[in-house]
């Protein structure tokens, strides 16, 4: 399917950009920061005019995948995704804005919570939030089916909708499989929203566990530049979500194969 295309694609090209222009710049730290003692290399931070470049570079490319897949399908998927024909372009990109901000604030606060001092480097904690935000809920928000019934029923102030939103995010990422009932389409159309949610799953838990992974391998004291902060964090959810959807695909191929022979 083209929207597991597209997520794969996002997630692909943001390891690729991150190999082509990041690790050549810890190379050449590596070799100028040879003399210097692995602590101090691990307590040297990675410049935040770089990892800002970076981050850029990797929202450009997802706004690119995003919308090209959205256009391409642009009749398939108007009437289950769109945010309510009463909803303007410009509102519709103004609660997005506000959906990533309030998730990088909350995605801010579970790194001061885990243990990353709140003083140190917060400038570099926030980009990463909004990079790991950013990633995850902008495919999602594209192509997650809408619950246009609790939207008719009632009117919400702008800050009500944009939290409303939030929590069918959450329901739609930890949640069980879409039903007929939510969706509203015929067997087929559910089947295949289900796989996409499927792999949106995986993919948000391989970059959760991608991060932590990447966060107890910091603790080991080698001095190599990838654990320099806040790479364990960036490395971490680009592999980790390129690990989720190899995952979800692979298990998602494997229960259709035993299926068929039951």
């Amino acid at each position: 399917m083209v929207q597991i295309q597209a997520i794969a694609a996002i997630a692909v090209g943001n390891a690729c950009f991150l190999h082509s222009t990041v690790f050549p710049l810890l190379e050449e730290g590596s070799l100028a920061m040879a003399h210097m003692d692995p602590s101090d290399i691990i307590a040297t931070p990675f410049p935040l005019y770089q990892l800002c470049k970076f981050v850029a570079l990797s929202l450009v490319w997802n706004l690119f995948v995003a919308f090209m897949c959205r256009a391409m399908l642009k009749d398939e998927i108007q009437t289950d995704t769109d945010y309510g024909n009463q909803s303007g372009s410009f509102h519709i990109i103004l609660m997005i804005g506000w959906m990533i901000g309030l998730s990088t604030i909350s995605i801010h606060l579970i790194f001061i919570l885990c243990g990353i001092h709140p003083t140190i480097f917060p400038l570099l904690t926030l980009v990463s939030a909004f990079y790991l935000a950013f990633n995850m809920l902008i495919p999602i928000l594209l192509f997650m089916p809408r619950n246009c019934v609790s939207r008719q029923e009632y009117e919400y102030y702008f800050i009500e909708e944009v939290v409303f939103e939030l929590k069918e995010v959450s329901n739609y990422i930890f949640g069980p499989p879409l039903t007929k009932e939510q969706t509203k389409k015929q067997q087929r159309q559910q089947q295949n929203q289900n796989r996409i949610q499927y792999i949106h799953q995986y993919t948000a838990l391989g970059t959760i566990i991608g991060m932590a992974a990447c966060a107890i391998l910091r603790i080991f004291d080698h001095g190599m530049q990838i654990q320099r902060y806040p790479f364990p964090i960036i490395v971490g959810a680009t592999w980790g979500s390129c690990g989720g959807i190899l995952m979800g695909a692979f298990l998602q191929a494997l229960g259709e194969v035993i299926e068929s022979y039951n």
